[in-house]
Formats: structure tokens, sequence, C-alpha cells
């Protein structure tokens, strides 16, 4: 029996082994904490075009494209996301250390968690896909949750569930997430929002209140 290149066995394989490297690239793109964001924004741009079995043939070269043109925003949302992850812990810290533990600061913390899904659950792949300035990325994002809510609350319970088992069941899955469990949560991501962005492209409300420039 012959295996043929072109193979559901080899196209998978392949498939996987380009997402393994990405998600190393990812990793290297994250080293300066900062460029958080930016590495985040450059993988998007690949996973993007995988969902669609249009991608470059050099990855290589088109992640760290990406990752060059996005850094003057891919900084400001790491800040931006980093400032929002703080106030949520420092929040919950008082929650659970001032005495009588004052419900207040637990409702700032939720009410933080909701903005932060509801701008950044699809900012990073708007930041890849369209040439936008920054407010509008996430104000595009916020309308983009809103207008499909029910698939927007759908993607947060599969990212959830793939949170659970990495991270909440066998302690050996939790070192198996540093190398596959960010791209994973991106290619999920991406796989939900692609068909959304073609909506929007071809739809005739495309642009009542959404700014989409440059898509490609």
């Amino acid at each position: 029996m012959k295996l043929q290149i072109d193979s559901p066995f080899i196209t998978i394989g392949t498939r996987i082994t380009n997402l393994l490297i990405l998600n190393f690239y990812w990793i290297l793109g994250c080293i300066p904490l900062i460029t958080i964001g930016t590495s985040t924004i450059a993988a998007f741009s690949v996973t993007l075009k995988m969902v669609e079995d249009r991608e470059s043939p050099s990855m290589t070269s088109q992640f760290w494209s990406a990752y060059k043109q996005n850094l003057r925003h891919g900084i400001p949302l790491t800040l931006i996301l980093a400032a929002v992850i703080y106030s949520v812990w420092i929040d919950l810290q008082l929650f659970h250390k001032l005495e009588g533990n004052p419900v207040g600061f637990l409702i700032l913390a939720i009410a933080a968690v909701c903005l932060l899904v509801l701008h950044f659950l699809y900012v990073f792949p708007l930041e890849a896909r369209y040439e936008n300035r920054l407010p509008a990325s996430l104000a595009n994002a916020r309308k983009i949750f809103v207008r499909f809510f029910l698939r927007s609350i759908s993607l947060v319970g599969i990212l959830f569930v793939q949170y659970l088992i990495f991270f909440r069941t066998a302690p050996v899955l939790t070192y198996i997430a540093l190398f596959c469990g960010p791209i994973l949560a991106i290619y999920t991501v991406s796989q939900v929002v692609m068909p959304i962005f073609r909506r929007l492209e071809g739809d005739s409300r495309a642009n009542d209140g959404f700014t989409i420039n440059g898509g490609t």
C-alpha cells in the first residue's frame, strides 16, 4: 500500500508539525514579555491563513515578518492586557485578605474579567488581518463579540475547557501545555473567527459600526 503525499494522514501530520513549530516561534517572540501581544498577532497572521489552507510556503518568514510589522500595536496591547490582569489579581487579593471579604472587590474583579474577554477575545486576530488604529481594533473586537454573542460565548467555553484539561487534570499535561497549549488556543480562535471575518467582509452591513481595512 502506497502512502500518498496528499493523503489525510500526511496533511494532518504536517499541520500538527507546523503548529508545534509555530508554538515555538510564539514562545521565542514572547521572551521579552513586553512583546507577548506582538508574538500573538504574528501567530494569528499564520493560523488565520492555515484555516483556509492558504498559508505562506515559508511559515517562518511569514511569522517573523508579521512580528516586526506589529511591534507598534503589539506592545501597547501587552501593557493593557497586563494592567487589566494585574487589577483583577489585586481585587481578588483584597477580597480574600480584607476582613469581611468585601464583595465590592469581587464584583470589580468579575467586571474586569468581562471587559477583558469582551475586548481581547478577537483583538489579536483583528490586528493580524486588518490595518486599523488600535482603538478601532478594540472597538471592533467588542462589537464582533456582541453581534456574534452565542458563538463568542461558545468559544470562551471551549478555551476554558482547554485550560481545565491542561492545568486542572494530570500534572504532566501542564508541562505539555508549554509545547502546544498557546498555539492550540490561537488556532481554535482562528477556526471560529475566520468565518466571521469573511461574513463581515461580504456583508453589506460590514461597515455599520465597523472599520475593516486592509484585509488579507
